[in-house]
């Protein structure tokens, strides 16, 4: 899981910094002599269209490694061969004949299961990954930046649905969001690098 979950990491980096660049040059577009109009008259326009795919970066990547995560714990289940009645016997508190299966234990992951219960905001995060056996808490720059991250999507919640006008937001915050956004998500691959290790 080490692997992929630098992998992972990795990708959405390059996504944020290919983000990044285009940010700056849009930046560079409004200040220039003479002005790009394209980009001076539809600052805010750019600004809600660039935070939407920073906070959709995030929730994608969260979402990815939480699968791969399920799929790598899946894995050492049907690898140990454990009977699946043993499991449900052992976890279930009204046991019915027609869940009864003779065959090992086997749950796949299920992409929609984790994208439905899983949003880029750290609280629905933090639930979605102790459910994985994965505490983010524990983890100093999750921690640290939670809050902040939290801040942005709410802005991205009101811009997709109330339209927001986000005029508070400039291309040097959304730069500066960037490199908090890969910290969380820096210390989100740390805690499930942790978690699979202990597994």
């Amino acid at each position: 899981m080490h692997n992929k979950a630098t992998e992972l990491y990795e990708k959405y980096e390059n996504l944020y910094d290919l983000l990044c660049s285009i940010i700056k040059k849009s930046e560079q577009r409004v200040i220039a002599e003479p002005q790009d109009d394209l980009f001076s008259d539809n600052v805010n326009f750019f600004v809600k269209s660039y935070m939407i795919n920073i906070c959709s970066y995030l929730e994608a990547y969260l979402q990815d490694i939480a699968f791969e995560y399920h799929k790598s714990i899946n894995e050492k289940i049907k690898s140990l061969k454990i009977p699946h009645n043993f499991i449900y016997w052992r976890l279930s508190k009204d046991i019915k004949d027609k869940d009864l299966k003779f065959e090992e234990a086997n749950y796949p992951a299920n992409k929609k299961e984790i994208s439905d219960n899983l949003s880029a905001n750290p609280y629905r995060t933090i639930k979605l990954y102790r459910l994985l056996g994965i505490d983010l808490t524990t983890e100093a720059e999750f921690n640290e930046n939670k809050d902040l991250v939290n801040t942005v999507i709410i802005k991205r919640n009101n811009i997709i649905h109330h339209n927001d006008s986000a005029m508070d937001v400039s291309f040097s915050d959304l730069i500066t969001n960037i490199e908090i956004f890969k910290k969380y998500m820096s210390a989100v691959k740390n805690a499930v690098i942790t978690s699979s290790s202990i597994t």
